[in-house]
């Protein structure tokens, strides 16, 4: 078994060191890039060539010579010089730097491939200290690939890095070295993790606390301040470097097709306003909304720990049955602290946006997991993520790149799309990524709402009404300024016979229509979700029957399969 797992580890690092290097990933992306990908990217090639975090010239016809769409969504900021700066943190480019500067893009590939590879290796070393190498192989490779981390080799983000230097500081942290100094090491990884995604800050501060509980007074303060020296290297490098040390804060920018110095006319102020200032002016929560975040946090269809992370699922459950020591409760508390950080300090977005696949704010906290109860670790059933990650994993391993450009694809299949909709993000969803979907304003006479579709059958918005594509399902969330008393919809039907299911929240009706009959239909005292000034409702339309002009009428060149023509009215 042990060379069975030898030639296994080999035969990976050479996988994706071919993979990375055959890899056209400008083509895969189509020659281009959004938000927080097009920014890394653009930072770590600063580095690379220029050693800074000064966008110039030079950078932009650096970036279109590679992606030639050009880096939409770019974050930059204006020092107090005038200069323009990368708003976003250095920590994953400095590290990506030199694998970028000697192989360029598929550099990156390498480099994520490697923190993979390493991560996968160092789960197997940590385990074969206290069990065989069989059970720590098949564990190790459970909990990396019972989930979608592996999909997150191709992301230019910081979202695998945080997952490994996450993962590296608490291998480092809790294996036996034979020598201790080693230990040590620990610091730079937690070090990184926390100047990367500040979050980081309060589970690894948890974990420092074990020390004190071991009585290893000298181990915690040579720890923490390595840790605080190296934050503040981090610090100073971007004080030197912006003049600031906050790279989300002041004068902050995101840019979409015009970049500053591409063109001269082109400058700073053809920007959006992205700032972080204000933040807590815009913060809301409620105890309602909160709930829903920990439950979605678990269950929801888009960002499910239990659908995108089976893995952690089942060792956060199975903790609970096994033998524990008091550092496994630290470790435990670190998780729960970690995730309402998450839940409840950015409840409208605790996942990472539309541009994530699942929940990729979740692989700063994935490597807890891993380490929670593992002096203990219970290995019955720990097949049992893998085949939930078959069940519903499998078509985005199939098609990872198309699922990493299409981020929304996932939430769309079957069976996914059981699982209830995240109503609470529902302005953040993947879903929103298709312009067509997000955020649709219609009017009811004076009154106006908002429609975000949920998946993809539906056509085009005509004035203040819709039609659903074919007989099949759609789902939406609807947006109204004020609580709505009761809902008029109008129906109407397509030239043949139909039946018509409709839904808001829990209260279902079904309607018979005749061809090109139309119908109103009521609901009274529906219960919608508060976020701030508004109230969403979840929404399903169906209709048995479909019609296509274009077969049926031979001078019509219409080719939709129609469904049921909806227009949504109310009174509040």
């Amino acid at each position: 078994m042990e060379k069975s797992i030898k030639y296994f580890f080999i035969i990976f690092l050479l996988f994706i060191i071919f993979f990375s290097l055959s890899t056209n990933l400008p083509r895969r992306h189509r020659g281009g890039f959004l938000s927080d990908e097009s920014t890394y990217f653009s930072i770590t090639q600063s580095l690379a060539y220029d050693y800074d975090l000064k966008y110039t010239r030079k950078d932009i016809v650096r970036i279109k010579e590679r992606f030639w769409v050009g880096p939409t969504g770019l974050f930059l900021k204006k020092g107090k010089n005038g200069n323009l700066f990368y708003a976003k943190s250095f920590a994953y480019p400095i590290f990506a730097a030199p694998f970028f500067r000697i192989f360029d893009v598929n550099g990156l590939l390498l480099f994520n491939g490697l923190m993979l590879f390493f991560s996968f290796f160092m789960a197997y070393l940590l385990l074969k200290q206290l069990y065989s190498k069989k059970k720590s192989f098949l564990f190790s490779a459970v909990f990396i690939f019972a989930s979608i981390t592996p999909i997150y080799i191709s992301w230019l983000t910081a979202d695998l890095f945080n997952f490994f230097t996450m993962f590296a500081g608490l291998f480092f942290f809790f294996y036996k070295f034979k020598k201790p100094n080693w230990f040590y090491l620990a610091a730079l990884f937690f070090s990184s993790a926390v100047f990367s995604k500040p979050s980081c800050i309060i589970p690894v501060g948890i974990i420092f606390l074990i020390l004190i509980i071991k009585k290893q007074y000298k181990e915690f303060i040579l720890i923490s301040l390595i840790s605080i020296i190296l934050c503040l290297s981090f610090v100073f490098f971007l004080y030197l470097q912006t003049g600031e040390i906050n790279f989300m804060g002041g004068e902050r920018k995101t840019f979409h097709g015009k970049y500053p110095f591409e063109k001269p006319q082109y400058t700073f102020e053809d920007g959006y306003k992205m700032s972080a200032d204000n933040y807590w002016q815009r913060f809301y929560i409620s105890p309602k909304v909160a709930i829903l975040n920990l439950f979605y946090y678990f269950f929801g269809r888009f960002t499910g720990m239990f659908i995108y992370f089976s893995s952690a699922f089942f060792l956060f459950i199975i903790f609970f049955f096994q033998k524990k020591i008091p550092e496994d409760w630290l470790m435990l508390f670190a998780i729960t602290i970690s995730i309402l950080v998450f839940t409840l300090i950015t409840p409208e977005n605790y996942f990472g946006g539309c541009g994530s696949i699942g929940n990729r704010y979740f692989l700063t906290i994935f490597p807890l997991f891993f380490f929670l109860g593992y002096k203990n670790r219970v290995f019955k059933f720990s097949l049992l993520p893998i085949f939930i990650s078959v069940l519903f994993l499998s078509g985005v391993y199939i098609d990872s790149f198309s699922h990493s450009i299409y981020t929304r694809q996932a939430g769309l299949s079957f069976p996914i799309k059981l699982f209830p909709p995240e109503k609470t993000q529902y302005q953040t969803l993947q879903t929103n990524e298709n312009p067509r979907a997000f955020g649709k304003l219609l009017r009811h006479g004076k009154k106006k709402y908002w429609i975000h579709f949920l998946n993809d059958n539906f056509y085009s918005i005509e004035e203040n009404f819709f039609w659903t594509n074919s007989n099949k399902e759609l789902e939406l969330f609807l947006a109204t300024p004020k609580k709505v008393k009761q809902f008029e919809i109008e129906l109407t039907n397509s030239p043949v016979k139909n039946r018509v299911f409709f839904q808001i929240e829990s209260q279902k009706k079904k309607v018979n229509l005749k061809p090109h009959q139309m119908s109103i239909i009521t609901f009274k005292k529906i219960d919608g979700l508060k976020i701030k000034e508004r109230y969403v409702y979840h929404i399903k339309i169906k209709s048995s029957e479909s019609f296509c002009a274009y077969f049926n009428n031979p001078t019509s060149n219409d080719k939709r399969i129609l469904g049921i023509k909806t227009h949504i009215g109310f009174d509040y």
